[in-house]
Protein backbone atom coordinates (compact mmCIF):
# COMPACT_ATOMS: atom_id res chain seq x y z
CA UNK A 1 0.00 0.00 0.00
CA UNK A 2 1.35 3.45 -0.95
CA UNK A 3 2.32 5.76 1.91
CA UNK A 4 -0.42 8.28 1.07
CA UNK A 5 -3.08 5.56 0.97
CA UNK A 6 -1.79 4.11 4.24
CA UNK A 7 -2.00 7.50 5.94
CA UNK A 8 -5.50 8.13 4.57
CA UNK A 9 -6.66 4.84 6.06
CA UNK A 10 -5.96 6.26 9.53
CA UNK A 11 -8.63 8.95 9.12
CA UNK A 12 -12.25 8.49 10.09
CA UNK A 13 -14.73 11.33 9.46
CA UNK A 14 -16.97 11.93 12.45
CA UNK A 15 -18.99 14.89 11.28
CA UNK A 16 -19.43 17.29 8.37
CA UNK A 17 -21.38 20.51 8.80
CA UNK A 18 -21.67 24.06 7.48
CA UNK A 19 -21.00 27.15 9.59
CA UNK A 20 -22.85 30.32 8.66
CA UNK A 21 -22.11 33.85 9.91
CA UNK A 22 -23.92 34.54 13.18
CA UNK A 23 -25.48 37.67 11.61
CA UNK A 24 -26.79 38.08 8.07
CA UNK A 25 -24.55 39.98 5.66
CA UNK A 26 -26.06 43.40 4.81
CA UNK A 27 -27.56 43.65 1.29
CA UNK A 28 -25.31 46.58 0.37
CA UNK A 29 -22.22 44.33 0.44
CA UNK A 30 -23.81 41.22 -1.04
CA UNK A 31 -21.62 41.35 -4.15
CA UNK A 32 -17.86 41.50 -3.67
CA UNK A 33 -16.06 42.62 -6.83
CA UNK A 34 -12.78 40.84 -7.50
CA UNK A 35 -9.72 42.75 -8.65
CA UNK A 36 -7.76 42.12 -11.84
CA UNK A 37 -5.19 40.15 -9.82
CA UNK A 38 -7.93 38.17 -8.02
CA UNK A 39 -9.47 37.26 -11.37
CA UNK A 40 -6.15 36.08 -12.77
CA UNK A 41 -5.96 33.35 -10.10
CA UNK A 42 -7.88 30.11 -10.20
CA UNK A 43 -10.02 29.43 -7.13
CA UNK A 44 -7.16 27.52 -5.54
CA UNK A 45 -7.19 27.26 -1.76
CA UNK A 46 -4.40 28.61 0.43
CA UNK A 47 -3.95 25.75 2.94
CA UNK A 48 -2.48 26.10 6.44
CA UNK A 49 -2.53 23.62 9.33
CA UNK A 50 -1.68 24.12 13.01
CA UNK A 51 -0.65 21.27 15.32
CA UNK A 52 -1.29 21.57 19.08
CA UNK A 53 -0.05 19.09 21.72
CA UNK A 54 -2.34 17.27 24.14
CA UNK A 55 -4.16 19.44 26.65
CA UNK A 56 -4.20 18.66 30.38
CA UNK A 57 -7.97 18.27 30.62
CA UNK A 58 -8.91 14.61 30.37
CA UNK A 59 -12.00 13.74 28.32
CA UNK A 60 -12.96 10.79 26.18
CA UNK A 61 -11.91 11.14 22.55
CA UNK A 62 -15.50 11.50 21.33
CA UNK A 63 -16.59 14.03 23.94
CA UNK A 64 -13.45 16.14 23.49
CA UNK A 65 -13.84 16.15 19.71
CA UNK A 66 -17.48 17.17 20.02
CA UNK A 67 -16.65 19.91 22.54
CA UNK A 68 -13.81 21.32 20.41
CA UNK A 69 -15.91 21.22 17.24
CA UNK A 70 -18.72 23.12 18.96
CA UNK A 71 -16.30 25.71 20.36
CA UNK A 72 -14.61 26.29 17.01
CA UNK A 73 -17.84 26.41 15.05
CA UNK A 74 -19.35 29.04 17.35
CA UNK A 75 -16.25 31.25 17.14
CA UNK A 76 -16.00 30.71 13.38
CA UNK A 77 -19.62 31.78 12.97
CA UNK A 78 -18.85 34.96 14.91
CA UNK A 79 -15.69 35.67 12.89
CA UNK A 80 -17.43 35.19 9.54
CA UNK A 81 -19.62 38.20 10.28
CA UNK A 82 -16.56 40.39 9.59
CA UNK A 83 -15.04 38.09 6.95
CA UNK A 84 -18.33 37.57 5.10
CA UNK A 85 -16.91 36.98 1.54
CA UNK A 86 -15.38 33.70 2.80
CA UNK A 87 -18.93 32.54 3.62
CA UNK A 88 -20.15 33.21 0.09
CA UNK A 89 -19.79 31.54 -3.29
CA UNK A 90 -17.98 32.41 -6.49
CA UNK A 91 -20.71 33.72 -8.78
CA UNK A 92 -18.37 34.10 -11.75
CA UNK A 93 -14.68 34.88 -12.26
CA UNK A 94 -15.20 38.51 -11.22
CA UNK A 95 -17.75 38.35 -8.39
CA UNK A 96 -18.25 36.69 -5.02
CA UNK A 97 -21.88 36.49 -3.94
CA UNK A 98 -21.84 37.02 -0.16
CA UNK A 99 -24.95 34.91 0.44
CA UNK A 100 -24.01 33.45 3.86
CA UNK A 101 -23.78 29.93 2.44
CA UNK A 102 -21.13 29.33 5.08
CA UNK A 103 -17.90 27.45 5.55
CA UNK A 104 -17.56 23.68 5.41
CA UNK A 105 -16.40 22.17 8.72
CA UNK A 106 -15.09 18.61 9.07
CA UNK A 107 -14.37 16.78 12.34
CA UNK A 108 -12.13 13.72 12.01
CA UNK A 109 -10.30 11.24 14.20
CA UNK A 110 -6.79 10.13 13.24
CA UNK A 111 -5.85 6.73 14.58
CA UNK A 112 -2.22 7.39 15.46
CA UNK A 113 -0.31 9.72 17.79
CA UNK A 114 0.50 13.21 16.50
CA UNK A 115 4.23 12.53 16.90
CA UNK A 116 3.99 9.85 14.21
CA UNK A 117 2.97 12.53 11.72
CA UNK A 118 5.33 15.27 12.90
CA UNK A 119 8.34 12.93 12.98
CA UNK A 120 7.47 11.03 9.81
CA UNK A 121 10.46 10.62 7.44
CA UNK A 122 8.33 12.14 4.68
CA UNK A 123 6.91 14.96 6.78
CA UNK A 124 5.19 16.94 4.05
CA UNK A 125 3.33 13.84 2.81
CA UNK A 126 2.34 12.87 6.35
CA UNK A 127 1.08 16.35 7.22
CA UNK A 128 -1.45 16.17 4.39
CA UNK A 129 -3.53 13.87 6.58
CA UNK A 130 -4.91 16.89 8.48
CA UNK A 131 -6.23 18.59 5.34
CA UNK A 132 -9.54 17.73 3.66
CA UNK A 133 -8.79 15.06 1.05
CA UNK A 134 -7.43 16.42 -2.25
CA UNK A 135 -8.32 20.00 -1.30
CA UNK A 136 -5.07 21.97 -0.80
CA UNK A 137 -4.41 24.21 -3.81
CA UNK A 138 -7.24 22.54 -5.76
CA UNK A 139 -8.68 24.50 -8.70
CA UNK A 140 -12.33 24.92 -7.76
CA UNK A 141 -15.04 26.86 -9.50
CA UNK A 142 -18.52 28.33 -9.06
CA UNK A 143 -20.67 26.97 -6.26
CA UNK A 144 -17.94 25.57 -3.98
CA UNK A 145 -17.32 26.70 -0.42
CA UNK A 146 -14.63 29.37 -0.24
CA UNK A 147 -13.50 28.27 3.23
CA UNK A 148 -13.08 24.67 4.37
CA UNK A 149 -11.92 23.78 7.90
CA UNK A 150 -10.87 20.42 9.33
CA UNK A 151 -10.48 19.64 13.04
CA UNK A 152 -8.33 16.53 13.53
CA UNK A 153 -8.08 14.67 16.86
CA UNK A 154 -5.15 12.27 17.35
CA UNK A 155 -5.10 9.19 19.59
CA UNK A 156 -2.62 10.88 21.91
CA UNK A 157 -4.95 13.80 22.59
CA UNK A 158 -3.15 16.24 20.29
CA UNK A 159 -5.18 18.15 17.74
CA UNK A 160 -4.66 19.88 14.41
CA UNK A 161 -6.73 22.61 12.81
CA UNK A 162 -6.43 23.13 9.08
CA UNK A 163 -8.04 25.89 7.08
CA UNK A 164 -8.19 26.18 3.30
CA UNK A 165 -9.19 29.70 2.18
CA UNK A 166 -9.93 30.75 -1.37
CA UNK A 167 -7.03 32.59 -3.01
CA UNK A 168 -9.64 34.52 -5.02
CA UNK A 169 -10.50 36.57 -1.94
CA UNK A 170 -7.09 37.18 -0.48
CA UNK A 171 -3.37 36.41 -0.25
CA UNK A 172 -1.26 35.01 2.58
CA UNK A 173 -1.49 38.24 4.59
CA UNK A 174 -5.30 38.07 4.31
CA UNK A 175 -5.26 34.47 5.50
CA UNK A 176 -3.14 35.13 8.60
CA UNK A 177 -5.39 38.07 9.53
CA UNK A 178 -8.42 35.81 9.41
CA UNK A 179 -6.77 32.93 11.30
CA UNK A 180 -5.50 35.09 14.15
CA UNK A 181 -8.87 36.83 14.53
CA UNK A 182 -10.69 33.48 14.56
CA UNK A 183 -8.24 32.17 17.17
CA UNK A 184 -8.71 35.29 19.30
CA UNK A 185 -12.50 34.87 19.29
CA UNK A 186 -12.14 31.18 20.23
CA UNK A 187 -9.88 32.09 23.14
CA UNK A 188 -12.08 34.96 24.30
CA UNK A 189 -15.69 35.24 23.08
CA UNK A 190 -15.67 38.91 24.13
CA UNK A 191 -12.95 39.69 21.57
CA UNK A 192 -14.25 42.14 18.97
CA UNK A 193 -12.96 41.35 15.50
CA UNK A 194 -11.56 44.53 13.91
CA UNK A 195 -13.37 45.35 10.69
CA UNK A 196 -11.09 44.24 7.86
CA UNK A 197 -10.96 46.33 4.70
CA UNK A 198 -11.98 44.31 1.67
CA UNK A 199 -10.35 46.31 -1.12
CA UNK A 200 -12.14 44.43 -3.92
CA UNK A 201 -11.36 46.00 -7.28
CA UNK A 202 -10.60 49.46 -5.88
CA UNK A 203 -6.80 49.08 -6.24
CA UNK A 204 -6.42 46.85 -9.31
CA UNK A 205 -9.62 47.20 -11.36
CA UNK A 206 -10.29 45.06 -14.43
CA UNK A 207 -8.72 46.75 -17.43
CA UNK A 208 -11.14 45.95 -20.26
CA UNK A 209 -13.95 44.12 -18.55
CA UNK A 210 -13.66 41.02 -16.35
CA UNK A 211 -11.36 38.15 -17.25
CA UNK A 212 -13.39 35.27 -18.64
CA UNK A 213 -11.07 32.63 -17.21
CA UNK A 214 -8.19 32.51 -14.70
CA UNK A 215 -4.66 32.89 -16.04
CA UNK A 216 -2.78 31.12 -13.24
CA UNK A 217 -3.70 27.56 -12.28
CA UNK A 218 -2.31 25.23 -9.63
CA UNK A 219 -0.68 21.98 -10.72
CA UNK A 220 1.04 19.50 -8.41
CA UNK A 221 1.35 16.59 -10.83
CA UNK A 222 4.77 14.93 -10.87
CA UNK A 223 5.96 17.22 -8.07
CA UNK A 224 7.09 16.65 -4.49
CA UNK A 225 7.51 18.99 -1.55
CA UNK A 226 10.48 19.06 0.81
CA UNK A 227 10.68 20.75 4.22
CA UNK A 228 14.02 22.35 5.09
CA UNK A 229 15.05 24.07 8.31
CA UNK A 230 17.71 26.79 8.35
CA UNK A 231 18.66 27.12 12.05
CA UNK A 232 19.46 30.54 13.47
CA UNK A 233 23.20 30.05 14.05
CA UNK A 234 23.96 28.69 10.59
CA UNK A 235 21.77 31.25 8.87
CA UNK A 236 23.35 34.16 10.77
CA UNK A 237 26.80 32.91 9.80
CA UNK A 238 25.78 32.66 6.14
CA UNK A 239 24.25 36.15 6.18
CA UNK A 240 27.42 37.62 7.70
CA UNK A 241 29.61 35.91 5.10
CA UNK A 242 27.44 37.08 2.20
CA UNK A 243 27.28 40.64 3.56
CA UNK A 244 31.06 40.88 3.29
CA UNK A 245 31.35 39.24 -0.14
CA UNK A 246 28.26 40.73 -1.86
CA UNK A 247 28.34 44.34 -0.74
CA UNK A 248 24.65 44.03 0.22
CA UNK A 249 24.32 45.59 3.66
CA UNK A 250 22.61 43.30 6.20
CA UNK A 251 21.11 40.81 3.69
CA UNK A 252 17.74 39.54 4.85
CA UNK A 253 16.94 35.94 5.70
CA UNK A 254 14.66 35.76 2.65
CA UNK A 255 17.30 37.10 0.27
CA UNK A 256 19.92 34.62 1.46
CA UNK A 257 17.69 31.55 1.70
CA UNK A 258 15.84 32.12 -1.58
CA UNK A 259 19.14 32.66 -3.40
CA UNK A 260 20.57 29.43 -2.00
CA UNK A 261 17.42 27.45 -2.83
CA UNK A 262 17.36 28.86 -6.35
CA UNK A 263 21.04 28.11 -6.94
CA UNK A 264 20.65 24.53 -5.67
CA UNK A 265 17.45 23.95 -7.65
CA UNK A 266 18.94 25.12 -10.95
CA UNK A 267 21.99 22.97 -10.33
CA UNK A 268 19.72 19.96 -9.71
CA UNK A 269 17.76 20.64 -12.89
CA UNK A 270 20.97 20.90 -14.92
CA UNK A 271 22.21 17.54 -13.57
CA UNK A 272 19.27 15.73 -15.20
CA UNK A 273 19.35 17.53 -18.56
CA UNK A 274 21.77 17.58 -21.45
CA UNK A 275 20.83 21.17 -22.24
CA UNK A 276 21.24 24.00 -19.73
CA UNK A 277 18.13 26.20 -19.83
CA UNK A 278 18.07 29.84 -18.80
CA UNK A 279 16.20 30.46 -15.56
CA UNK A 280 14.67 33.26 -13.53
CA UNK A 281 13.66 33.66 -9.88
CA UNK A 282 10.41 35.55 -9.28
CA UNK A 283 9.70 36.92 -5.79
CA UNK A 284 6.13 37.82 -4.85
CA UNK A 285 5.76 41.14 -3.02
CA UNK A 286 3.19 42.25 -0.46
CA UNK A 287 2.54 45.84 -1.55
CA UNK A 288 0.30 47.04 1.30
CA UNK A 289 2.97 49.35 2.70
CA UNK A 290 4.25 50.31 -0.77
CA UNK A 291 0.98 51.76 -2.06
CA UNK A 292 0.31 55.44 -1.40
CA UNK A 293 -1.53 56.07 0.79
CA UNK A 294 -0.33 52.97 2.66
CA UNK A 295 -2.87 50.23 3.19
CA UNK A 296 -3.29 48.72 6.65
CA UNK A 297 -2.19 45.15 7.26
CA UNK A 298 -5.88 44.36 7.74
CA UNK A 299 -6.55 45.08 4.05
CA UNK A 300 -7.95 41.91 2.47
CA UNK A 301 -7.28 41.01 -1.15
CA UNK A 302 -4.47 39.87 -3.42
CA UNK A 303 -2.31 42.94 -2.88
CA UNK A 304 0.72 41.61 -4.66
CA UNK A 305 3.43 42.52 -7.09
CA UNK A 306 6.73 40.84 -8.01
CA UNK A 307 10.36 41.35 -8.87
CA UNK A 308 12.69 38.94 -10.59
CA UNK A 309 16.30 38.18 -11.31
CA UNK A 310 17.99 35.85 -13.77
CA UNK A 311 21.12 33.85 -13.08
CA UNK A 312 23.73 31.92 -14.99
CA UNK A 313 24.51 28.36 -14.00
CA UNK A 314 27.87 29.22 -12.40
CA UNK A 315 26.81 32.34 -10.49
CA UNK A 316 28.18 32.62 -6.99
CA UNK A 317 25.81 33.05 -4.05
CA UNK A 318 27.05 36.54 -3.01
CA UNK A 319 26.53 37.87 -6.55
CA UNK A 320 23.03 36.39 -6.67
CA UNK A 321 22.12 38.05 -3.35
CA UNK A 322 23.59 41.32 -4.63
CA UNK A 323 21.38 41.11 -7.73
CA UNK A 324 18.31 40.34 -5.64
CA UNK A 325 18.96 43.35 -3.43
CA UNK A 326 19.21 45.62 -6.50
CA UNK A 327 15.85 44.35 -7.78
CA UNK A 328 14.23 44.91 -4.38
CA UNK A 329 15.48 48.50 -4.36
CA UNK A 330 14.05 49.07 -7.84
CA UNK A 331 10.70 47.59 -6.80
CA UNK A 332 10.43 49.96 -3.82
CA UNK A 333 10.92 52.97 -6.10
CA UNK A 334 8.03 52.00 -8.38
CA UNK A 335 4.42 53.05 -8.21
CA UNK A 336 2.98 49.68 -7.19
CA UNK A 337 -0.37 50.44 -8.78
CA UNK A 338 0.52 51.88 -12.19
CA UNK A 339 3.87 50.05 -12.48
CA UNK A 340 2.88 46.81 -10.79
CA UNK A 341 5.05 44.11 -12.39
CA UNK A 342 2.57 41.29 -11.69
CA UNK A 343 -0.27 43.17 -13.38
CA UNK A 344 1.98 44.10 -16.30
CA UNK A 345 3.06 40.47 -16.71
CA UNK A 346 -0.55 39.26 -16.84
CA UNK A 347 -1.57 41.99 -19.31
CA UNK A 348 1.44 41.30 -21.53
CA UNK A 349 0.85 37.55 -21.54
CA UNK A 350 -2.78 38.03 -22.57
CA UNK A 351 -1.74 40.29 -25.47
CA UNK A 352 0.73 37.65 -26.65
CA UNK A 353 -1.73 34.77 -26.22
CA UNK A 354 0.36 32.90 -23.66
CA UNK A 355 0.18 32.09 -19.98
CA UNK A 356 1.88 34.40 -17.47
CA UNK A 357 5.59 33.72 -16.91
CA UNK A 358 5.99 31.69 -20.11
CA UNK A 359 9.22 32.98 -21.65
CA UNK A 360 10.97 31.91 -24.85
CA UNK A 361 13.84 33.59 -26.69
CA UNK A 362 14.31 33.96 -30.45
CA UNK A 363 15.62 30.37 -30.60
CA UNK A 364 12.46 29.10 -28.86
CA UNK A 365 14.49 28.24 -25.76
CA UNK A 366 12.20 28.23 -22.72
CA UNK A 367 13.22 30.04 -19.54
CA UNK A 368 12.61 27.92 -16.44
CA UNK A 369 10.77 29.95 -13.82
CA UNK A 370 11.20 29.62 -10.05
CA UNK A 371 8.91 31.41 -7.59
CA UNK A 372 9.36 32.48 -3.98
CA UNK A 373 6.74 33.63 -1.48
CA UNK A 374 8.25 35.12 1.66
CA UNK A 375 6.02 34.69 4.73
CA UNK A 376 8.72 35.44 7.28
CA UNK A 377 7.54 37.79 10.06
CA UNK A 378 3.92 36.73 9.46
CA UNK A 379 2.60 35.70 12.91
CA UNK A 380 1.64 32.10 12.17
CA UNK A 381 3.01 30.88 15.50
CA UNK A 382 0.77 33.39 17.28
CA UNK A 383 -2.39 31.55 16.20
CA UNK A 384 -3.53 30.59 19.72
CA UNK A 385 -7.05 29.15 20.06
CA UNK A 386 -6.60 28.88 23.81
CA UNK A 387 -4.12 26.00 23.85
CA UNK A 388 -0.92 28.03 23.47
CA UNK A 389 1.28 28.34 20.42
CA UNK A 390 1.21 25.58 17.82
CA UNK A 391 3.93 22.97 17.84
CA UNK A 392 4.13 23.16 14.05
CA UNK A 393 2.57 25.21 11.27
CA UNK A 394 2.53 23.67 7.83
CA UNK A 395 1.39 24.38 4.29
CA UNK A 396 -0.36 21.92 2.03
CA UNK A 397 1.73 20.59 -0.86
CA UNK A 398 1.62 22.95 -3.85
CA UNK A 399 0.76 25.11 -5.67
CA UNK A 400 2.97 24.14 -8.62
CA UNK A 401 6.53 23.13 -9.49
CA UNK A 402 9.60 25.24 -8.71
CA UNK A 403 7.98 27.06 -5.80
CA UNK A 404 9.61 28.13 -2.51
CA UNK A 405 7.64 29.16 0.58
CA UNK A 406 9.66 30.78 3.38
CA UNK A 407 8.37 31.35 6.89
CA UNK A 408 9.73 31.76 10.40
CA UNK A 409 10.84 28.65 12.20
CA UNK A 410 9.33 28.09 15.66
CA UNK A 411 11.90 30.06 17.65
CA UNK A 412 14.78 32.43 17.07
CA UNK A 413 15.56 33.82 13.65
CA UNK A 414 15.60 30.55 11.77
CA UNK A 415 13.70 29.92 8.56
CA UNK A 416 11.56 27.00 7.45
CA UNK A 417 11.41 26.52 3.68
CA UNK A 418 8.87 24.44 1.80
CA UNK A 419 10.32 23.56 -1.61
CA UNK A 420 8.22 22.22 -4.49
CA UNK A 421 10.16 20.63 -7.37
CA UNK A 422 9.71 17.98 -10.00
CA UNK A 423 10.43 14.52 -8.62
CA UNK A 424 13.52 13.91 -10.75
CA UNK A 425 15.03 17.24 -9.69
CA UNK A 426 14.28 16.87 -5.98
CA UNK A 427 16.52 13.85 -5.52
CA UNK A 428 19.54 15.84 -6.74
CA UNK A 429 18.45 19.02 -4.93
CA UNK A 430 18.29 17.42 -1.48
CA UNK A 431 21.83 16.09 -1.87
CA UNK A 432 23.36 19.45 -2.77
CA UNK A 433 26.43 19.90 -0.59
CA UNK A 434 26.28 23.70 -0.38
CA UNK A 435 22.63 23.54 0.67
CA UNK A 436 23.25 20.88 3.30
CA UNK A 437 25.89 23.05 4.98
CA UNK A 438 23.11 25.34 6.17
CA UNK A 439 19.84 23.38 6.04
CA UNK A 440 18.41 20.14 7.36
CA UNK A 441 15.22 18.19 6.71
CA UNK A 442 15.18 17.08 10.36
CA UNK A 443 14.40 19.27 13.34
CA UNK A 444 17.70 20.89 14.44
CA UNK A 445 18.71 22.11 17.86
CA UNK A 446 18.57 25.91 17.62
Amino acid sequence: MAASALLSSLVSICDKSFVKPSCLTPPMVRYHKLSFVDQSLSNMYIPFAFFYPKQQKEESNNSQLSHLADLLQRSLSQTLVSYYPYAGILRDNATVECNDMGAEFLSVKINCPMSEILNHPHATDAESIVFPKDLPWKNNYEGDNLLVVQLSKFDCGGIAISACLSHKIGDGCSVINFLNHWANVTRDRRFVVPSPRFVGDSIFPSQNGPLIAPQTMSNVSECVQKRLIFPTAKLDALRAKIAIESGAENPTRAEVVSALLYKSATKAAASSSANIQPSKLVHHLNVRTMIKPRLPRSAIGNLLSMFSTAATQDIELPRLVHNLRKEVEVAYKKDQVDENELVLEIVDSMKKGKLPFEEKDENCTTTTMYFCSNLCKFPFYSVDFGWGKPERVCLGTGPFKNFFFLKDYQTGRGVEARVMLQKQHMSAFECDEELLQFASSSVPSL
